[in-house]
């Protein structure tokens, strides 16, 4: 997992750098077309590696053993060349697995078909898990949020950021990647005193990761020096 974040962070790094050089040059729709999937996608995959590594650590010693290794071995099939029997594995645990497992499963899926590209899949299952309350509001909240996620640069701006709001919720636990989330959509949609408002909350938000409070104070500079030109 650390492996995992090191490479995000120094990808982000090299993404905050072409981000500030195209808003001072006024291309705020390229920004979004080239940017926003990744920054959706590496937001997504972030949150599903912490739900589903801490949810499986968290349950596998009370779950019946039948079910922990049911669930490895089809999701161990995912990286040896076997996506296909990976998701027919998981979609069946989804249906008649435990109620624990069957929320891991139906995110694995989410996850596989998410970097296979089948975005509307993903989000079907995303939305299946986040009406599983087997893992509670923590795991729930955080399949809504890949959901979201998912559909930030093509769904309905206005349903979006209706769904989003409560999970930015001061009280809620993934609330600040819900607020960056809310910042990208207003920059897709053109709104750029909003984006900067969230920003600017962001990186003075001492509760935040650090990761993300740098990546809001570069944007939040790179869209008023926009703004100065």
């Amino acid at each position: 997992m650390n492996a995992k974040v090191n490479d995000s962070d120094a990808a982000t790094e090299a993404l905050i750098r072409e981000v500030d050089e195209d808003l001072k040059r006024d291309r705020a729709e390229k920004l979004w077309k080239a940017y926003g999937s990744y920054v959706v996608a590496a937001a997504a995959i972030l949150v599903l590696g912490v739900a589903g590594n801490e949810g499986w650590s968290h349950w596998k010693t009370s779950q019946a053993q039948s079910d922990s290794a049911r669930f490895a071995q089809v999701s161990q099939q995912a990286t040896q060349g076997k996506a296909e029997d990976s998701l027919s594995g998981l979609e069946a645990m989804a249906k008649d697995g435990g109620a624990v497992y069957a929320t891991l499963a139906e995110m694995k899926k989410a996850g596989i078909l998410t970097i296979r590209g089948e975005t509307a899949k993903a989000v079907e299952s995303y939305q299946l898990a986040a009406n599983h309350s087997g893992m509670g509001p923590l795991y729930q909240s955080a399949a809504k949020l890949n959901a979201l996620a998912l559909q930030i640069d093509s769904g309905d701006s206005a349903k979006l950021e209706a769904e989003l709001a409560p999970l930015a919720a001061a009280s809620e636990p993934w609330r600040h990647t819900a607020q960056e989330l809310l910042a990208l959509l207003a920059i897709r949609t053109g709104d750029t005193a909003k984006a900067q408002d969230i920003y600017t909350r962001l990186s003075d938000d001492a509760t935040a990761p650090h990761g993300l409070r740098a990546r809001a104070a570069e944007l939040r500079q790179s869209l008023e020096a926009k703004g100065r030109s």
